[in-house]
């Protein structure tokens, strides 16, 4: 028996649980499916809706001028005091200013009606307490297929979607409140962080050459943060409008969704957690993010090799075939970078969203964290081949299953959490650098199909909030492709880009206008 095996045999049984950014992807689109229902136009704009630690981020393109209207109790804030509750950190190299854009305004949001009083405290959950406390942004990019003038977009059309916010926020009223420990947030109806800029630059030159840094700057702030998120924010919105475009009337619409909230009473907090998770996995150090786009045709030639998996023999599907191109990659520039031994793993670690593996399956419109974290390592020296790659990975994933998710319920839960950090943290600890992978998706997540009135997305994008080693797939707009965003450290980006495998399958940084037409 492989020693190394024998030695993470802990780990192989029982899946790493632990806190993720995209925890909730479905509750993602429902808050961005609720607003849509409000709102109707057409602009290039990215509107970014960013929630610290426990949930989610949203990202849209558009902008402009708002101060406080009547709908909203908004209140206008100077520099300094928008900076004490958002925190700065940004880890990606080159922090240069690349855009030329200009501040317009900064403001809280507030929904259109009170909370009640006996739903002024909200329990966090045991898994929503694991979290790392991040802001971490997904942006949509929309066209202008509508001539207004920006004046126009400014003065009146802009007013709609702060409109269509305010209202969401009743329904989603733990995002509008404060943080106060790690186990509740008070729903006092702050509201959110509103930014708006004005990009003295087209969409189509701006998405010509979108680099990771010029994204980043599209952001309200930072998108991770180096503190507790006690007292901040929960989501923050950045607005950002082009010279081309401009935003269309809202219209209203009976349709809601309403969110359930069950993730405290089914996994209820504990403050008594022995573990946490490590944060070698977290970084200050510089870090590189590329694109790399994998489009049908190398999705096909991957899908045809088998997969080495006694669970089943069915064919690879796009996530597993890319992750693993991606994972044998990494794992091959880090051990150019630095020695591995025989024995030394490189893990990947994939986020699974549990709603439907759960008995009976929980609510799609959950709100907050309800994943887990499958885990599976490659010892790089082996030089393992893609067949191997994603049986492994397919089978730490379904472990995620139904027992293991009722193991995470009621008051013992937290002896299964417990355990699994644990066992993250001895991965942690025998690896050399933190050389864990972080992988979550977003693929078949409809994010093209969003519609608030003023036309589908053409590209979205999601930021790394400060993890080591980070991979995160989305669909392509067109043709069933997939696009892979990776985080790496300079020095491993620059062999992992020139992978010859992974050139063979993918393409790397192209202009999303590449995909429009196709």
């Amino acid at each position: 028996m492989n020693p190394f095996k024998e030695e993470f045999a802990e780990v192989d049984d029982h899946p790493l649980t632990m806190k993720w950014l995209f925890s909730a992807q479905k509750a993602t689109r429902r808050i961005l499916a609720t607003q849509q229902y409000h709102l109707h136009g057409g602009s290039r704009f990215t509107r970014t809706i960013t929630n610290s630690g426990w949930s989610e981020l949203y990202c849209i393109r558009y902008s402009s001028l708002f101060s406080g209207y009547h709908y909203s109790t908004s209140t206008l804030f100077n520099t300094e005091e928008c900076s004490h509750r958002l925190m700065n950190g940004n880890t990606q190299e080159n922090n240069i200013q690349k855009v030329d854009l200009e501040v317009i305004s900064r403001e809280t949001i507030k929904p259109t009606s009170p909370t009640p009083h006996h739903l002024r405290t909200f329990n966090l959950s045991l898994i929503d307490k694991v979290m790392f406390d991040v802001y971490s942004p997904l942006i949509l990019f929309l066209p202008n297929t509508n001539k207004a003038s920006v004046k126009d977009v400014v003065t009146t059309r802009s007013k709609h979607l702060k409109e269509a916010l305010s209202e969401v926020l009743t329904q989603f009223y733990p995002l509008a409140g404060k943080v106060m420990d790690n186990l509740h947030i008070e729903c006092n109806d702050e509201g959110v962080y509103y930014k708006e800029t004005r990009v003295n630059q087209t969409l189509n030159d701006f998405l010509s050459d979108p680099d990771d840094p010029k994204v980043r700057e599209l952001m309200p702030e930072s998108p991770r943060t180096r503190e507790s998120s006690a007292g901040n924010f929960l989501i923050s919105v950045q607005v950002n409008i082009f010279s081309c475009g401009g935003i269309e009337a809202a219209r209203g619409a009976p349709q809601t969704i309403s969110p359930s909230f069950v993730n405290s009473k089914i996994f209820p907090g504990n403050p008594c957690l022995e573990y946490s998770v490590p944060s070698k996995l977290m970084t200050s150090k510089n870090l590189t993010t590329k694109r790399f786009v994998f489009n049908s045709n190398a999705l096909t030639l991957l899908k045809a090799q088998p997969v080495a998996c006694s669970s089943s023999s069915r064919a690879p599907t796009r996530m597993e075939a890319t992750t693993a191109v991606i994972w044998k990659a990494a794992a091959k520039a880090a051990s150019t970078v630095r020695s591995f031994s025989p024995q030394s793993p490189y893990a990947l670690l994939s986020v699974v969203n549990f709603r439907k593996r759960a008995s009976p399956p929980l609510p799609s419109e959950s709100f907050g964290n309800l994943i887990d974290v499958a885990g599976a390592i490659c010892l790089p020296e082996r030089q393992p081949d893609l067949p191997t790659l994603m049986g492994e990975l397919r089978e730490s994933i379904v472990k995620v299953n139904s027992d293991h998710i009722e193991s995470m319920k009621g008051e013992k839960g937290h002896e299964t959490i417990n355990e699994s950090l644990k066992n993250l943290n001895h991965l942690a600890e025998v690896t050399r650098e933190g050389d864990c992978l972080f992988s979550s998706s977003l693929l078949n997540g409809g994010m093209y199909e969003l519609d608030f009135g003023w036309g589908k997305p053409i590209w979205f994008y999601v930021t790394n909030a400060g993890f080591c080693r980070f991979l995160h797939l989305n669909d392509m707009l067109k043709g069933g492709g997939v696009e892979a965003i990776v985080t790496l450290s300079p020095e491993e980006m620059e062999i992992f880009e020139r992978d010859h495998e992974l050139l063979s399958f993918a393409t790397v940084n192209p202009s999303p206008l590449q995909f429009l037409n196709n």
